[in-house]
């Protein structure tokens, strides 16, 4: 073949090639089951592709100026607030770095219930609890941790909270625990456990019970038991706790319930038969730290929980519930569901989910938004005076081509979750905004040190302290708000012992 014609050949299928760069869909095409043809565009070609970062340290940095104190100023509504001089940043500034928490026509008063507990407790001595269901964005106390700690140096309390008899992953950053290996884990999501009946599932979405070799012929007593020992990782409010509190049920034979503390025997009771909820309770003279929990049984009862806690001030719980889509509240007993947060005494339901959903591409998500507002419903339902805040989910990255950006249904799936809260009167905090909106997630993985494991989803510990860190600082700026609201006697002083307990 001559030269020209070889020459002439490529230029022919250059010229093919850029005209279809020209002219592809910048989304690709899609085929049937989720298959979508992609092909190198004119951005991609000569560089101008539409991609948003965040600058990580600016971040980072605006985050380390917003203290409590300053966050408190800032609330004032003052002109011109009077600020550390060591903060060369102007007030408004500062003030826009905090992402607002949102409500349904503007009603902050969603939120006046918790915040006029919180701001009760160091009279009150009382015990308040947050409960913060989440997927596995917070696993391993991830996120929860910080707000925890947060919160209990502000208005009182320790202990981890509520916790399971078995992990189904480690829980070394907040604590460590550890669970003799006869521990059966029954949960309400995911693959569905064909050996439960009903639906008595509680609070944690999920129960323990102990499991014999051979429950046909095996009638010998069983003995499990559950260790809980500080974390060189942990927060000093988690280390340490004032009772503990057992929540069981349907135990058709009495059994032997035992506590330890460091290996010596603090008390021993016989448990009776029950057909329902019950709570035993476990009070200690000083602050522990390290304590063993045994039950002894033939016929054991379900476990629905252990409750770590100071006998006042905030109670955090960390509620990780992997792959799941926040779609189960509907699904458990509501009656044990009702008499456990009465008993636990919940003032504010943090949901935060909506990454399960993101991978599963569709056209719209109001089937989602119809389910995610009926569980929330649910909630207020099952636990009058109890406010809901929902945190949006956050940047998640598909790889397209050479580089990582958002999900294209991203945007749909945080609407479906917003527009769900509002239409139930919950608040809303955009974790996704306060990353950094579009394509920030890239950002925080590749900061240095990173901010977000590989995967493109998930943040890291560090990671996740910072994001924590401004939820919280969102959180606090809406009570200094409240209070200084209240200060102004623009909210009625309400009381209701009966409500408060």
């Amino acid at each position: 073949m001559k030269p020209f014609r070889i020459v002439l050949f490529f230029l022919s299928v250059f010229l093919i090639l850029f005209a279809v760069a020209l002219y592809y869909p910048k989304q690709g095409i899609k085929l049937p089951g989720n298959i979508r043809l992609a092909f190198y565009t004119a951005d991609d070609i000569f560089g101008h592709a539409d991609t948003t970062t965040v600058n990580i340290q600016v971040l980072l940095k605006d985050q380390e100026m917003l203290t409590d104190s300053v966050i408190s100023m800032l609330a004032q509504n003052r002109t011109n607030p009077v600020l550390p001089d060591s903060l060369q940043i102007n007030a408004d500034s500062l003030k826009r770095s905090i992402t607002r928490i949102e409500y349904p026509n503007n009603d902050s008063s969603i939120l006046f219930p918790v915040f006029r507990m919180l701001s009760k407790l160091p009279d009150s001595r009382r015990l308040v609890r947050i409960m913060h269901y989440g997927d596995s964005q917070i696993e391993d106390d991830r996120m929860t941790s910080l707000l925890r700690n947060r919160l209990q140096d502000k208005f009182g309390g320790s202990g981890a909270g509520l916790v399971s008899v078995s992990q189904l992953y480690p829980y070394g950053f907040s604590m460590i625990q550890q669970s003799s290996d006869n521990w059966k884990r029954h949960l309400v999501y995911g693959e569905a456990d064909t050996t439960i009946t009903h639906k008595r599932f509680g609070a944690l979405a999920a129960f323990c019970t102990l499991q014999y070799d051979d429950p046909v012929e095996d009638t010998t007593t069983q003995t499990g038991w559950v260790k809980f020992g500080p974390s060189p990782y942990a927060y000093q409010n988690t280390r340490y706790f004032r009772q503990c509190r057992i929540f069981y049920g349907y135990n058709p034979e009495p059994f032997i319930n035992e506590i330890y503390s460091k290996d010596r025997l603090l008390d021993a009771e016989i448990i009776p038969v029950s057909t329902r909820l019950k709570v035993i309770t476990w009070m200690f003279d000083k602050p522990v730290s390290n304590l063993t929990v045994q039950f002894q049984c033939k016929e054991c009862p379900e476990i629905y929980g252990l409750a770590l806690d100071n006998t006042f001030g905030v109670a955090v719980d960390n509620v990780p519930l992997r792959g799941c889509a926040g779609l189960i509240f509907t699904s458990i007993d509501q009656q044990l569901l009702r008499d456990m947060y009465k008993e636990l005494n919940v003032k504010l339901f943090i949901l935060q989910f909506g990454g399960n959903v993101v991978p599963y591409i569709a056209d719209n998500y109001k089937n989602y938004e119809k389910w995610f507002y009926s569980q929330i419903i649910r909630l207020k339902q099952l636990c009058p005076g109890a406010s809901v805040l929902v945190i949006g989910v956050a940047d998640m990255s598909i790889k397209e081509k050479e580089k990582f950006v958002s999900y294209p249904n991203l945007e749909n799936v945080k609407n479906a979750i917003k527009n769900a809260a509002f239409r139930a009167g919950a608040a809303y905090w955009d974790m996704h905004k306060a990353m950094g909106g579009y394509n920030s997630m890239p950002a925080w993985v590749n900061a240095n040190p990173p901010l977000a494991s590989k995967d493109y989803v998930h943040f890291n510990p560090r990671g996740s302290r910072v994001m924590a860190q401004m939820f919280y600082n969102a959180f606090i700026y809406e009570y200094h708000r409240f209070e200084e609201t209240r200060k102004s006697n623009r909210i009625p002083v309400i009381s209701n012992e009966n409500n408060e307990r």
